[in-house]
């Protein structure tokens, strides 16, 4: 890639800002300082880097937890403001 066309890096945070001042100080450039902490990071849990396996459980426990909540009924708008408020629209 150009360096043209690369995208800037913006960093919206005074203290990762001085960090990645402090890593570039001995002449690395902030893309490597940053490429270089962001393989450090842990994979999120649902990645699709994870084993096949591991990842059905994932996506199975998710599903039970939707399958529990998405039976409950939740009032509708004018259900809940009959309830929480008066005839003038005051709360009660």
């Amino acid at each position: 890639m150009q360096r043209r066309a690369q995208k800037p890096i913006t960093i919206r945070s005074n203290r990762a800002a001085g960090l990645l001042a402090q890593h570039t100080r001995t002449g690395r450039s902030q893309v490597a300082v940053i490429e270089e902490a962001l393989e450090r990071l842990p994979l999120p849990a649902n990645s699709k880097l994870l084993p096949e396996e591991e990842r059905q459980q994932f996506i199975a426990a998710i599903k039970a937890i939707t399958a529990r909540t998405s039976k409950r009924r939740l009032p509708t708008m004018a259900e809940f403001d009959a309830r929480e408020y008066d005839e003038r629209g005051n709360p009660q």
